[in-house]
């Protein structure tokens, strides 16, 4: 297969900022007095802005969801800033070996316009990428809804892209849209279960390279 266009995934996948995200969304749940699981932050890996307001709200109904997450953003827009979020490891040699075959790049991300345009500043990338879309109106991850915005945008066929994944949420929406999978695994392990929903697993980006010639 040759393929049309590379979607990444930002966070935990591009970027590392997944484990420290489960940290600071933690310590931004006790600046209004709750105590959030790092557990239950885990299972908004990849979730929208509303799909994750509406979990936490079934625990927590008087939280300040709208609050929590612009804390959030600014804490890590921060940390960015400070050149604390760096790339994962492969990133830069990855991003060089797809612009060197003109495909096409795109990220889809969960976060917000504003938080892709600091991190992927922060660190230099933003100039590989031909489309930068959000889940801002769209039905969350593992809907397919962000993958197939971005392959319309890249002008691409779904079947004929590549996705690039780490969570679970992100790895299903790859599949339901009809596109290649990878996952490159995070804070969530691969297991078993998940087989019907990647087609490759791997150990870094660097290790995507060889999917190109595909």
């Amino acid at each position: 297969m040759s393929f049309q266009a590379v979607i990444f995934d930002m966070d935990g996948l591009l970027m590392d900022s997944e484990f420290v995200g489960l940290t600071v969304m933690h310590e931004c749940g006790f600046l209004q007095g709750y105590d959030i699981p790092v557990d239950m932050v885990r299972e908004t890996i990849g979730s929208n802005k509303q799909s994750s307001s509406d979990y936490y709200h079934s625990f927590f109904p008087a939280l300040d969801t709208d609050r929590l997450f612009l804390d959030f953003k600014d804490a890590m827009c921060a940390l960015a800033e400070q050149g604390k979020i760096p790339l994962k490891k492969g990133a830069r040699e990855l991003l060089e070996a797809v612009r060197g075959r003109n495909i096409p790049m795109a990220v889809a991300s969960s976060s917000g316009q504003t938080t892709i345009a600091i991190y992927l500043d922060s660190v230099g990338v933003t100039a590989y990428f031909d489309a930068l879309i959000t889940g801002n109106g769209l039905n969350s991850k593992p809907a397919p809804d962000i993958f197939l915005k971005a392959a319309a945008a890249l002008n691409a066929a779904p079947e004929k892209c590549l996705v690039l994944e780490d969570s679970i949420n992100g790895i299903k929406a790859g599949r339901a849209a009809g596109m290649t999978v990878a996952m490159i695994p995070d804070v969530f392990p691969y297991t078993d279960d998940l087989a019907p929903y990647v087609d490759h697993v791997l150990p870094d980006l660097s290790a995507v390279i060889p999917l190109l010639a595909l």
